[in-house]
């Protein structure tokens, strides 16, 4: 499914979603609070509960860290995902059918098209779901009989096989068709699945396409089961040592890391992913205590898989086999992970080729030693490279410069780079500068060919880099915290007070609203009251910043927070207050536009009328900040200006 999310899907999950459920389904000690809940935040420790979700709303805001927002928010921060990872978690949840691409549309027949073909991978994804269950019970209780002998050759721990429900596919041809077809599924949804295959001698007949194998289910970012890889346990059956289902609607190799939705939380918890070679690595990994493991699926790592990890950390350990395949895929890795900004270690397994050996031969302990022992990647690139060589021979030195050179080059930080050539400079005995003429002399286009000779793809960004606007182009309500802070505290007594709301509708021109969180929000309150859905509005705001590119954390606060109690005209009085220094501001900013604009015109009409106006905003500015001036200017016709400032005639045409 494409990334993009139509707004009115993403409207109707926010209608839907409701934020008690989902933070208690995380959250089971979240209580009633007068009418908010409270508990203690699930993003930083604390033994006071300071976290605060406000159901009005469908907002959430920690008083103790700052964190908050509105329910996509929580789940993308409590799951580390990417929004429109969290609106398909929620889309499913409260059952809201987020359309293919090829069928967003409006029209009677799109939408049909789009609830079969949502229908057909809720249908597929439910197959693999219950498919997992039943390969698990063969495993469990003996009906794939030669699987489980051979499963207790593999001495697993029987909490992690249990959490990573590794199961048997029977030695049937039809076992898998004959429980599905009970289950109520068909043909033709196992075929979109790819769990069958149809017999090239008899058309139309079909057959498992696992069978006599050890199973792994394969589960996506949020959970859910995509796929399986299954082992061979008889040399004599034929066919790969591993065999991965197909791509399909709901899988995609090159999208999946196996573990990940077991390892999120644990790389954000240690700060860095474990890379391993494959399921059982990961998980002998997740048993010995190194729950941050995950490994590529039925393919080479790749760009994709790079970038997932890269929205949840920068920090990678490799733990790769320890043979010369194994190194060999270190350095593919590696050039894949350096130009995308990673930091990159090597775990080495002494006494096992890989975690899943080290973990039978040696323990847990010796399991995260490795890890804890982990050794930067270039340190390791020297050392592969020195090993029985003669380091005082010129032409040994030459090469070995050559060859870490060529991944030196690739980070795009110019920092790292230096850092690293200093470094291998003294660690070769030669002159730093002749590392930096050597480094000149390769071309940028030689070093993408040497990336490509380690089959790494076009460097590309990631896709959760941020995206945030320079200092320069924010709106004024963020980049001014004084006009951040009048419109917060404006925008408290408008959601407390609808005549407070009236008043403010009435006295505050659109035009000194900008695009930032608190501007919006109180915009939103302003057109409620014009709709007559003012006691609405809270949850308005929160459905409208959705996906805001600016920090929403203080917005949260205030949305989240119990409502006070204030008189009407201490409602009044703040809400003049502050339409006051928002005006103030206002003009302020135009001034200073003004003035930058006058400095650049060359003398003409256009720099007078400039100047007219400049003097014109001056004394709009001075009344509004001395009302006696503004006293002593009426004894002319009052009219306003676009401030709402009143001055005379001759005030303004002086």
């Amino acid at each position: 499914m494409g990334r993009y999310i139509p707004d009115q899907i993403i409207d109707e999950i926010a209608a839907r979603a409701d934020i008690v459920d989902v933070v208690q389904s995380y959250i089971p000690s979240l209580q009633h609070a007068g009418s908010r809940w409270k508990a203690c935040c699930p993003f930083h420790q604390e033994k006071t509960p300071s976290f605060i979700v406000n159901p009005t709303s469908n907002t959430f805001h920690c008083f103790g860290c700052g964190k908050g927002g509105n329910v996509f928010t929580f789940v993308m921060m409590i799951e580390n995902l990417q929004f429109p990872d969290a609106a398909q978690m929620l889309a499913r949840k409260y059952n809201v059918i987020i359309p293919e691409p090829e069928h967003r549309h409006s029209g009677k027949k799109d939408k049909e098209a789009a609830e079969a073909a949502y229908n057909l991978r809720e249908r597929v994804f439910l197959l693999h779901e219950k498919l997992a269950a039943w390969y698990r019970a063969n495993l469990v209780n003996g009906s794939a009989a030669k699987a489980a002998e051979y499963f207790k050759t593999r001495r697993m721990d029987p909490v992690f096989a249990e959490r990573f429900m590794i199961g048997a596919a029977p030695d049937l041809w039809d076992g898998m068709i004959q429980w599905a077809k009970r289950e109520g599924f068909t043909i033709e949804e196992m075929k979109e699945a790819r769990l069958v295959s149809e017999s090239r001698q008899t058309p139309g007949k079909f057959f498992d396409f696992f069978r006599n194998r050890l199973i792994f289910p394969i589960w996506n970012e949020q959970g859910r089961v995509v796929g399986f890889s299954a082992r061979q346990i008889d040399p004599e059956q034929g066919g790969g040592k591993y065999v991965n289902s197909s791509e399909s609607v709901i899988f995609k190799k090159s999208r999946i890391l196996y573990g990940l939705n077991f390892a999120r939380q644990e790389i954000a918890k240690k700060g860095f992913a474990v890379i391993c070679e494959g399921q059982m690595d990961v998980i002998a990994m997740h048993s010995a205590g190194c729950a941050n493991a995950v490994a590529a699926q039925g393919t080479a790592f790749g760009n994709e898989q790079a970038m997932i990890l890269h929205r949840h950390t920068e920090n990678i350990t490799l733990a790769l086999d320890s043979d010369s395949a194994g190194v060999n895929a270190i350095l593919k890795d590696a050039a894949i992970l350096l130009p995308l900004g990673f930091t990159l270690k090597v775990a080495r397994f002494p006494g096992g080729k890989d975690p899943d050996e080290l973990l039978k031969n040696a323990g847990a302990e010796a399991v995260r030693k490795a890890v804890e022992d982990a050794e930067d990647f270039f340190a390791f690139l020297l050392a592969r490279e020195s090993e029985n060589q003669d380091l005082a021979q010129p032409a040994v030195k030459t090469r070995i410069a050559e060859k870490l050179l060529k991944f030196i080059m690739l980070p795009e930080s110019e920092v790292a780079r230096d850092s690293y050539i200093q470094w291998l400079a003294a660690k070769l005995g030669l002159e730093a500068k002749a590392m930096l003429a050597e480094v000149r002399r390769i071309s940028a286009k030689e070093a993408r060919k040497n990336r490509f000779q380690h089959g790494a793809h076009e460097r590309r960004k990631p896709e959760a880099e941020s995206t945030a606007p320079p200092p320069d182009t924010l709106p004024e309500s963020v980049a001014n915290p004084l006009l951040a802070k009048a419109l917060a505290e404006l925008l408290e007594v408008i959601l407390s007070d609808s005549d407070a709301a009236d008043f403010v509708k009435a006295e505050l021109p659109p035009e000194m609203l900008d695009n930032g969180p608190f501007a919006v929000a109180v915009e939103t309150v302003i057109q409620s009251r014009m709709n007559d859905e003012w006691e609405d509005a809270p949850a308005v705001i929160a459905r409208r910043l959705i996906g805001c590119e600016f920090d929403c954390g203080p917005l949260s606060a205030v949305l989240a927070a119990e409502p006070r109690k204030h008189s009407r005209s201490y409602c009044a009085k703040t809400a003049g207050d502050c339409l006051k220094r928002i005006r103030i501001l206002f003009v302020e900013k135009q001034l200073r536009e003004l003035k930058k604009n006058f400095a650049a015109t060359p003398p003409g009409a256009e720099r007078n009328e400039l100047l007219k106006k400049t003097v014109e905003l001056t004394r709009a500015l001075n009344a509004l900040n001395h009302p006696r001036l503004r006293e002593k200017a009426t004894s002319g016709k009052r009219y306003l200006l676009p401030d709402d400032t009143a001055t005379t005639d001759a005030a303004a045409t002086d």
